[in-house]
C-alpha cells in the first residue's frame, strides 16, 4: 500500500482519505475533514410504559464526538471529561509551526497525510529527501522521516516517531534506535504534543545512529535456524495458559512458516543477515493481506479481509519492534564485525 502514494486527495475507503504534497504547512486534509468537537451525550430513558414514552437525559461526565465539517456524530465510544481531545486539524497546524522553526531541512520533503473513518484516526508522514543514505551496497535507500499518529476515540495513543526507516516498503514505526524517539502518550491532561514533536524534530542524532545500526545489521550473520529460534522466542511465541504450563505447542507455526519463507526471499539480495531478517519482518508488518503458497502447496493469506489495515499495521509494527529490541536480537547484533 505504501509503495504507491497519490498526488491528490484519494478516498481509500468510505470516509478515509490520503493526500501527498510537499509543503509542511499544508494541513488541508485535516482542516477539511479532521475537525472534531465534543457534543452532549444523552440517554433515552423510558418513563411511561403504555404507550412507551421516553425522555432524553444528559449523561454527566461523558460526551459524544462530532465531525465539525460534516456535522455527523462519529461512531465511537463516549469520551470522559478528563479525556484530552486533540483534534487533528489543530494538532497538525501546530506540528507545521514547530517544524518550521526546527533543525530538519524542509525544502525537499514528501508529506503523506492520511485520515481514517470520518476523522477518527489520523497519520502524517514526512520524508526528508535531503537526508538519504544507501544501506549495504548502497542500493537500498533509507530516508530520514517522521511519523505522527493521533486518534480522537482512544483507539490510538498519540505517538511521534522519527529517524531512519526502511524506505523500500514504506514501512511505519519499525526501526532500531533510541527508545526516546518512539514517543507514546495517552490523551490525558499531561499530554503535551508540543514537547513530543519538538523532541523528535530538534535533533538529527537519531538519523545518524539508526543508519549506522542498519549498516551493522548487514554485517550480522543469521542462519535460518537462528532466525527460527529468534521468532519462537518473540513474535511467534504463543503466551497461553497451556504453554506456560509446558503443555501444547508454544509456537505460531503459520506465522513462523511465513516469516521463514520471507527470509528465504530476502537472502539472494541481502544475505543471511539481521538486515535480511529485518526486511522479512517489515514486509510482513506492512503487507497485511498478502497471498503466498507454503511448502505444502496450500495458498494462504497473511491477514483477514475484514481487518482495518492501518490498525493491523500498527499492531504488527509494535511486534516487530519488540523483536529488534529483544535480548536475542541484541546478542546477534553484538556479534557483527
Amino acid at each position: 500500500m505504501f509503495d504507491v502514494i497519490p498526488s491528490e486527495v484519494k478516498e481509500i475507503r468510505t470516509g478515509s482519505f490520503e493526500l501527498k504534497h510537499n509543503d509542511i504547512a499544508n494541513t488541508s486534509l485535516f482542516s477539511d475533514f479532521g475537525g472534531v468537537s465534543r457534543v452532549p451525550l444523552e440517554a433515552l430513558v423510558p418513563f411511561k410504559e403504555e404507550p412507551v414514552v421516553v425522555e432524553p437525559v444528559r449523561v454527566k461526565g461523558y460526551d459524544a464526538l462530532m465531525n465539525t465539517k460534516t456535522g455527523a456524530v462519529l461512531d465511537t465510544r463516549p469520551v470522559s471529561k478528563t479525556y484530552n481531545l486533540v483534534s487533528h486539524d489543530r494538532l497538525f497546524n501546530r506540528h507545521a509551526e514547530l517544524m518550521d522553526g526546527g533543525e530538519l531541512p524542509l525544502n525537499n520533503i514528501d508529506v503523506v497525510d492520511r485520515l481514517f473513518d470520518d476523522g477518527v484516526r489520523a497519520h502524517r508522514t514526512v520524508f526528508f529527501n535531503d537526508l538519504e543514505s544507501g544501506i549495504g551496497d548502497g542500493s537500498d535507500l533509507v530516508r530520514c522521516r517522521m511519523d505522527i499518529f493521533n486518534s480522537i476515540d482512544m483507539s490510538w495513543a498519540f505517538q511521534v516517531f522519527s529517524g531512519a526507516y526502511r524506505d523500500l516498503c514504506r514501512n511505519t514505526l519499525v526501526f532500531g534506535g533510541q527508545k526516546s524517539y518512539q514517543q507514546r502518550a495517552k490523551h490525558t491532561a499531561n499530554l503535551s504534543p508540543d514537547a513530543m514533536i519538538s523532541k523528535a524534530g530538534n535533533s538529527l542524532d537519531m538519523w545518524t545512529s539508526q543508519r549506522e545500526l542498519m549498516e551493522k545489521w548487514t554485517k550480522a550473520k543469521l542462519t535460518r535456524e537462528q532466525f527460527g529460534q529468534l521468532l519462537a522466542e518473540t513474535v511467534c511465541y504463543k503466551n497461553t495458559a497451556a504453554t506456560r504450563a509446558d503443555q501444547g505447542n508454544a509456537v505460531n507455526e503459520k506465522l513462523m512458516n511465513y516469516l521463514l519463507y520471507r527470509f528465504e526471499e530476502e537472502i539472494p539480495e541481502l544475505g543471511q543477515t539481521l538486515w535480511g531478517a529485518y526486511n522479512a519482518l517489515t514486509h510482513w508488518s506492512t503487507h497485511t493481506n498478502e497471498r503466498w503458497i507454503g511448502d505444502d502447496g496450500i495458498e494462504r493469506a497473511t491477514g483477514r479481509k475484514s481487518q482495518r489495515m492501518e490498525v493491523t499495521q500498527r499492531v504488527r509494527a509494535d511486534q516487530v519492534r519488540n523483536v529488534t529490541e529483544s535480548p536475542s536480537w541484541k546478542y546477534l547484533e553484538g556479534l557483527a564485525a
